[in-house]
């Protein structure tokens, strides 16, 4: 199944996910998202997907968009996924805070240069 999508399906899939993960944590602080459990676990399958996607991508739409960290998208979705019991919550949360709009502009980026018709 993962061979049938192609990059434009997981370049959406990528901003879907940032997309609830802003929407997610819009207004909350970081003790409300400590107390949520359930916040925190959809947070952290959000950021399976970004890095799942990312693996799936094409070698060539990776190496054209070089100035997004594919690998470590790949390799953060590699931890939440076979550590989960070692997931620090708090470097999940600076990551988010972080990490994310940087991305998401990017990810922006990459849509307008190589999806002018747009994604849905």
């Amino acid at each position: 199944m993962k061979s049938s999508l192609g990059d434009r399906q997981r370049i959406q899939h990528i901003r879907e996910a940032i997309d609830h993960i802003e929407n997610f944590t819009d207004g909350i602080d970081f003790e409300s998202y400590m107390n949520n459990f359930q916040l925190r676990l959809a947070l952290v399958k959000l950021l399976e997907i970004v890095g799942e996607a990312a693996a799936a991508l094409s070698e060539d739409l990776k190496q054209e968009f070089s100035e997004i960290e594919w690998i470590t998208l790949k390799a953060v979705r590699n931890i939440l996924v076979h550590e989960y019991f070692g997931i620090s919550y708090d470097i999940i949360w600076t990551s988010i805070q972080k990490d994310i709009p940087p991305l998401k502009e990017k990810i922006e980026s990459l849509i307008a240069i190589k999806f002018s018709d747009g994604i849905e």
